[in-house]
């Protein structure tokens, strides 16, 4: 789940961070993200169809819960990408981390305009782009060489984690967790 293309060994469904980074530490490493987005040569290759139902999708989860409905959506990076689920728990996300032939649910809280995962790690927002901040070997860093960017509207989680080339277990074992932990890819209900 880690934001770029990072290496096999040190992406977010095999490495958990040792600790979240300290306030001081994300101040940093949301400077380091600005600065690879600011170097990147990332394209938006959305359609503009694709551009608007994601946007409808994030209004009418605003509507409800406006602290995640920014995050919501299919994020995309190099050889990997990152699909934010809502949740039926207040402030919180799920997240789908695929890599290649691997997918894994990780779980996740949203305050102060970040994601905390459960596996210590923090989803930090900067326009179209997501970096992942984690600590590892004492060393907080955000790992960026391609930033998650352009989200587009949530496929259904069996059908985005099939597209991983995954085993149809692990495909399974995925879905399951994302019901039992009160995931949605549905619009909530606005009474």
């Amino acid at each position: 789940m880690a934001i770029l293309a990072i290496s096999a060994t040190t992406s977010l469904a095999q490495q958990q961070s040792e600790r979240y980074p300290t306030a001081t530490e994300l101040q940093r490493l949301r400077e380091k993200l600005r600065q690879q987005i600011r170097s990147s040569n990332i394209q938006d290759r959305r359609s503009p169809a694709e551009k608007q139902s994601r946007e409808a999708f994030v209004r009418t989860w605003s509507r409800v819960a406006p602290t995640i409905s920014p995050f919501l959506g299919n994020w995309s990076g190099y050889e990997e990408s990152l699909s934010i689920y809502p949740s039926n728990t207040s402030g919180h996300v799920c997240l789908i981390y695929i890599g290649i032939q691997e997918a894994e649910l990780i779980l996740a809280t949203v305050s102060n305009g970040q994601i905390r995962t459960n596996r210590r790690e923090v989803i930090l927002k900067e326009g179209d782009y997501l970096g992942v901040a984690s600590v590892r070997n004492n060393k907080p860093d955000i790992f960026v060489e391609t930033p998650y960017s352009f989200p587009v509207s949530l496929q259904p989680p069996r059908q985005f984690a099939q597209s991983s080339g995954t085993t149809t277990e692990e495909v399974n074992k995925v879905v399951r967790e994302f019901n039992a932990s009160g995931c949605t890819a549905a619009l909530p209900s606005l009474r």
